[in-house]
């Protein structure tokens, strides 16, 4: 297999990891955040959070974007392999993802407890 060949397909099998993580996300928003809601909506006696999980769905859906966005050239414009450390892109995305969980969890709560919910 020549070189091209090589990175084409490591760049497809980043885009496709990158859009099974925004599928994830999605899927999992779907019963710990926009079920409680509608949940809520109607008016249920009580309503359990899954706050770890809803915390997932941000980061899925960042990483996955990046995946997606960046192919195989994700880990290089990221990560520095000598030192272990993240590049400043790389610590935006850890950010931005730390954020989007925090957003998620909190959010969702936030949310229910405007409708009375503890």
């Amino acid at each position: 297999m020549h070189l091209a060949e090589k990175l084409m397909n490591a760049d497809v099998k980043h885009r496709l990891a990158g859009l099974a993580c925004i599928l994830a996300g999605a899927a999992i928003s779907w019963p710990t955040i926009f079920e409680r809601i509608q949940l809520a909506q109607q008016g249920a006696a009580s309503i359990r959070t899954w706050s770890v999980a809803s915390a997932l769905v941000g980061p899925l859906v960042i990483i996955g974007i990046t995946l997606l966005v960046l192919g195989a050239r994700t880990e290089p414009l990221t990560r520095d392999a000598e030192t272990k450390r993240f590049k400043p892109l790389g610590a935006v995305i850890g950010l931005a993802c730390l954020l989007a969980a925090l957003g998620g969890s909190l959010g969702t709560m936030y949310v229910l407890r405007s409708y009375g919910y503890r």
